[in-house]
This record gives structure tokens, sequence and C-alpha cells, in this order.
């Protein structure tokens, strides 16, 4: 693919490198300013300023997200328009246990690498800061979600972004949808000297909680119904509780059964209220679209890795894992961004595999040398992605019809994607095949 760019290619490397101790400065300076969502002030100036001080134009706030952020460099020629995704926001108590610090500095330093190569072969380059992927409060709603609602990610040619992971680099991975509610039933309060003046709430979370145990039997294995009881009515046991509410994620792995377990989940809390006179309603915190992956960009991120001498995994290794599963796993704002523009989330190798995220092992990695070579990384494998899109007007017109075919077919009919694990096409297997064979 990238016989006719790899003169692009090796300018964006040296770029990453001319930049690397910026890049590497924006990553400590993140993690040693840990914000939780939609308190990212910090982040956002250090970015906003790094990006305009480089000759960017920078928004902020977008989409009603005081943290949230976009900054644009434009040739006066027409091109490719590619955004660089920046993640900010820290964990409650663990600071940056996801690595987001990595995430913003990778993305930092691929857009600030691209902007030589829009001069010179035309197009746009956008870096675009996302708050709240944890959405760790109640007011939290995923900010890649509101600002894809708000339409920030239309007309895009190519969205890109790489999350740190233990173990190796990949170039394909999936993102399950995921429901994340708030199921609340408000009663009457009595002594239990005499119940029958009162409506006990907790026993109708309980009645309800129960029967949906009783009809996940008939569903799904893979369906996650997790849940935890956050008010239990008070602290007197002679008191029939007023109120009482549970915090459940549901999660699986498409997002059209999600949707009809979540019906029935909404239709037992009206038939609990019904039975109990208690008042339930049900109330959605979060809501993340599974990834609808783009296969071109797949292909060109793994080729860019290996030019690096990076370890990546074989995408049909990871379509493989995923179809061994038998519960689901990661889930992101990110999969929003996928049914709006081509999209690519992949992930940078940080430590070995045994390294787990939102733990303090990978807040360390995150901090260190570790994280500094992941986000040089990922700023050199997206960058040399993105060039090729500037660069190869046919590796461009691939990724978007790509994505308008699945678009045409209401992203119905996506490879690698769940409920039927469609098979990846010939050419995307011969592609990888041969850029590994490349290697040897």
């Amino acid at each position: 693919m990238a016989s006719g760019t790899n003169a692009y290619r090796a300018k964006v490397r040296a770029e990453v490198d001319r930049i690397a101790k910026d890049v590497i400065r924006v990553s400590r300076d993140i993690h040693a300013h840990p914000e939780l969502g939609l308190h990212e002030r910090y982040a956002r100036d250090l970015l906003c300023a790094e990006a305009g001080a480089r000759g960017f134009t920078v928004q902020t706030p977008v989409a009603g997200l005081d943290t949230a952020f976009m900054a644009r460099y434009a040739s006066s020629r027409p091109g490719p328009r590619i955004a660089f995704l920046c993640e900010y926001d820290a964990l409650p108590e663990l600071g940056h246990g996801c690595g987001h610090n990595v995430i913003a500095a990778g993305s930092f330093g691929a857009a600030m690498a691209l902007k030589p190569m829009v001069d010179e072969l035309g197009g746009e380059v956008l870096l675009i800061g996302t708050p709240d992927e944890e959405a760790v409060s109640e007011e939290s709603k995923g900010g890649k979600v509101i600002m894809a609602g708000a339409g920030v990610f239309e007309g895009l040619d190519a969205v890109m972004m790489m999350h740190p992971n233990g173990g190796l680099n990949h170039a394909w991975g999936y993102t399950f949808p995921l429901k994340d509610i708030a199921v609340r039933f408000e009663g009457k309060p009595a002594h239990y000297t005499e119940p029958e003046k009162g409506i006990n709430a907790l026993e109708a979370l309980l009645l309800f909680l129960h029967s949906v145990n009783d009809m996940k039997r008939g569903w799904s294995p893979s369906t996650m119904f997790a849940y935890t009881i956050t008010d239990g009515g008070g602290p007197s046991a002679i008191t029939v509780p007023k109120s009482a509410e549970a915090h459940i994620t549901m999660k699986a792995f498409y997002g059209e059964y999600l949707e009809s377990r979540f019906e029935l989940v909404k239709t037992c809390v009206r038939a609990v209220s019904d039975m109990t006179g208690a008042t339930g309603t049900v109330t959605v915190l979060d809501e993340y679209r599974h990834t609808i992956p783009n296969l071109s960009l797949s292909a060109g991120l793994f080729e860019s890795i290996r030019e690096l001498g990076g370890d990546v995994s074989d995408p049909a290794d990871a379509l493989r894992d995923l179809e061994r599963r038998t519960y689901p796993g990661v889930s992101t704002d990110f999969g929003d961004v996928s049914w709006e523009a081509p999209a690519i989330h992949g992930y940078c190798g940080l430590g070995d595999a045994g390294l787990t995220l939102h733990t303090p092992g990978l807040v360390a990695a995150a901090g260190s040398a570790p994280g500094d070579e992941a986000a040089i990384l990922a700023a050199k494998a997206m960058a040399m992605t993105a060039v090729e899109m500037l660069g190869n007007p046919d590796y461009a017109k691939r990724v978007k019809d790509e994505y308008m075919a699945y678009r045409k077919a209401n992203f119905s009919d996506v490879p690698g994607v769940p409920p039927d694990y469609r098979p990846f096409p010939d050419d995307f297997l011969a592609a990888i095949a041969a850029v590994r064979d490349r290697g040897r």
C-alpha cells in the first residue's frame, strides 16, 4: 500500500521524532494533573495552548461541553479531513489508570506531525478533545456520545485514536454496546408494626431484580446484567422503605439484542409497579453503541505499526478471540463516533499482557517510560496511516467507500461484527498477510 507514499511516511515519522519531547511532556503533564470527566480544565487548556501555538485554530467549548475542544489546521487546497481524538479524563481516587494521558499525547503528536503534510498535499487535520469517556458521575453521558449527537464528526474522512493496553499493539478490535441505568421505586413510609399503611419500595426493587434474573434464563448467556443497590430505603429496620434504587449496567454482543433486553427490563419495572403500588422509573445514565470497524483503516494501521517495528496482533486472531468470548468486554463512547464517520480505535501496547486497565500498575506505566514509548508509537502509526490518505487518493476512497457501504445497509452487514461474526473479506486478509510476509 505504501510504495508511492514512502517519502511522506518518512516525513511524518521524522516530524514526530522532532517533537517527541513535547509529546512526552504533554503526556507526563496530564498524568501529573488527573481530573475527572467534565472537569478536565487543566488538560483542555494545555492541549488548546499547545495546538494554538502551532498555528491551529482552536474552539472551546464544543457541543455544549465546557472541557471539549476542536483545533483545526486546513490547507487552501481540498483533501481529506482527518481527526485525531484526545481523551484526558482520569478515574476517581486512582488517577490515570486508563492511560488517557497517553491517548491525548499520541493524538497531539499525530496531529502536529500531519500539519506540514497538509500544507504539502492539501486537506485538513483536526485535533478534537473528547472529555468524560469514563462517565463516572450522574451528570456524565460520555463526551463522544454528546458530540456525535451534535454532528461534530459528520463529514470527516477518518477519525483515529489509540488507547494504551497491556500486551501487544492492536489494529483491529471490537467494543461492546452498553446501557448504564438507574431503576428507582418510590413507595410510602410506614412503621413495620402497620406495614399495610405503607408501600415498600425496597421490596419492589428486590422483586424487580429477582424477576429480571429469572427472565435471564431465556436470554443469551452472553448478556450482562450487573447491579448494585445504591439506595436501600434508609437506616431504620422498622420503617417501611419509602424509596429504593439500583445502579445497573447492561451489555450484550450486539446493539439490537441489547435494546430488546432493555425493553424487557422496562416492561418488568412497569409490571412490578402495577403489582406493588410503588412507582418505578428507569433513567438512562449512559449508553454506548458497538463499534463499526473500518477494515481499510485497520489494514493501514497494521502496516504502520509493523513498519515501526512494533509487535501487533493479527486481526484474524482478534476476531477468533472475540468469537470465543462468553461475556461482553470493553465498551467506549468511541462506538458512537464509528457510526458517524470512518473510524479506528487502535491499541498501543503498554507493558506485558498481565497489565490491566483501571489498576495502580497501569497508573505507574502510563506516567513513565512505557507510557512515553506508547505515545510516540501511537503518534507515528496514526500519522503514517493518515498521510497515506492525504497522499494516496485510492486508499482514501477505499476507506470512505467501505464506510458508505456499511451505512447504506444500515450497518447491518459489517465484517467481523456479531451476531454472526461475518468473516473478514479475502482482500483484507490478503493485505494483512502481505504486510506480515514482508516482515519475515
